[in-house]
């Protein structure tokens, strides 16, 4: 994975989802020179779960669904893609600001995850390699 740079991802989760896979990816923060390039495109989606009787949600899931494809630099092409998912549910309560931090956290969590789902299937795509 040294040999792999993260592309930039907009918005607030992609760059949720690039920092945990530069976490993982490159632990020591120093990166040897690319040889790969990962970009990703990451959606999220928000639906309500549980709603009272005045049809107000009081749970939320998060979805977030990530595809990604690894280019090999030197050839111009791409070697591999897929795509991983994540779901984290949020409670909502009368306090504006717990909102704004379960929903922040369950970005965090969904974000770990789906980075987690990519770093584990481009080990097995660079472990095939070497046979």
């Amino acid at each position: 994975m040294a040999y792999v740079e993260v592309a930039p991802i907009p918005e607030r989760i992609g760059q949720l989802v690039r920092d945990r896979l530069l976490d993982i990816m490159h632990p020591d923060g120093t990166m040897a020179r690319p040889v790969y390039r990962l970009e990703v495109a990451v959606a999220e989606v928000r639906e309500g779960l549980a709603f009272e009787r005045d049809d107000s949600v009081t749970r939320f899931n998060l979805r977030l669904t990530a595809n990604f494809s690894l280019i090999d630099k030197r050839a111009g092409r791409e070697v591999t893609k897929g795509n991983t998912r994540a779901v984290a549910a949020y409670n909502v309560v009368r306090s504006d600001y717990a909102n704004v931090i379960s929903q922040r956290d369950a970005r965090r969590r969904a974000a770990h995850s789906v980075a987690s789902g990519i770093q584990k299937r481009l080990a097995v795509y660079f472990a095939r390699l070497r046979g």
